[in-house]
């Protein structure tokens, strides 16, 4: 469609004189001064399309946020299985201690160990010279001496003059029985660090017992984690423990040490109130 113009003067572009435009042409040599310009009108189905092109960028943008967010919610939880694949890629160890329990449970030891002797062999050869068996024990309290000792709160426990180490289901399954992903492993290889630190106080005479000992292990299995490098919030849970054992949501390693302190035995669950282990007690009391 073309406009009509009304006459202005102008300076031609092409034989440079100034003139009266008329018509929108320069009357000296013909130049035009416009070319016919035509509107076209968005047609019902371009703009169905473009409607369409914007629900299909939002959608993927949301989509991205939601792949994204549950990827960081997965790899910091630890729900994937990269690193079991791994492990399984290479030889499993040969646990260097008897291992008794169902198939499942054996498996997880031995990707624990191994997960141990690849990125923490200083810790996997501690666990080697202190831990001399271990056994599945899926029952909720244990008789010692005839009283029954509740093992809530407790993922595994060891005779620390014998090195005999159980784990419970809480410690072997963490993410339940029928699961296994990369935490459970790292939790599990955490549970024997714990145990295994118990055992060398023992041996050293400073297993004081109570919630000063639970400290000194946990910061053994926190450095141990870290060393391993473990989902998050393996280690950010831990690392809550170490900053304030006091919590409430603690109190249930409490009440497993007091059932030990009704009992007449002399266990390594005692507090030692001579030589060496009553300096460690203080030692570890002034860190609570």
């Amino acid at each position: 469609m073309q406009t009509e113009i009304q006459p202005y003067s102008s300076r031609c572009p092409n034989c440079k004189r100034y003139v009266e435009v008329m018509a929108g042409v320069c009357p000296e040599c013909g130049f035009p001064f416009y070319g016919d310009i035509e509107i076209q009108k968005e047609t019902v189905i371009s703009q169905s399309a473009n409607f369409i092109s914007r629900i299909l960028v939002v959608t993927g943008l949301i989509a991205t946020l939601i792949y994204f967010t549950n990827y960081t919610y997965t790899s910091t939880e630890g729900f994937t299985k990269e690193v079991i694949s791994k492990l399984n890629a290479d030889e499993l160890i040969i646990p260097p201690m008897k291992v008794e329990g169902p198939a499942g449970f054996r498996y997880r030891v031995q990707l624990a160990l191994t997960l141990l002797a690849q990125r923490a062999p200083e810790f996997y050869e501690r666990i080697s010279e202190n831990i001399t068996s271990i056994n599945y024990v899926p029952e909720e309290r244990i008789n010692i001496e005839g009283r029954r000792i509740y093992l809530t709160g407790v993922s595994a426990y060891i005779d620390p003059a014998s090195g005999a180490t159980r784990v419970r289901a809480s410690g072997a399954f963490f993410s339940g029985l029928n699961e296994l992903y990369d935490r459970d492993i790292f939790y599990l290889a955490g549970v024997l660090v714990h145990e295994m630190r118990h055992r060398e106080l023992y041996k050293s005479g400073l297993n004081v017992g109570g919630l000063a000992e639970e400290f000194e292990a946990e910061s053994t299995a926190y450095d141990a984690l870290v060393r391993l490098g473990a989902p998050r919030s393996l280690t950010y849970s831990l690392w809550q423990f170490l900053v304030n054992p006091n919590q409430p949501r603690y109190k249930s390693w409490e009440r497993y040490y007091r059932q030990y302190e009704r009992t007449s035995a002399k266990s390594h669950f005692r507090l030692k109130q001579a030589g060496q282990g009553q300096a460690l007690y203080e030692v570890l009391c002034a860190k609570l």
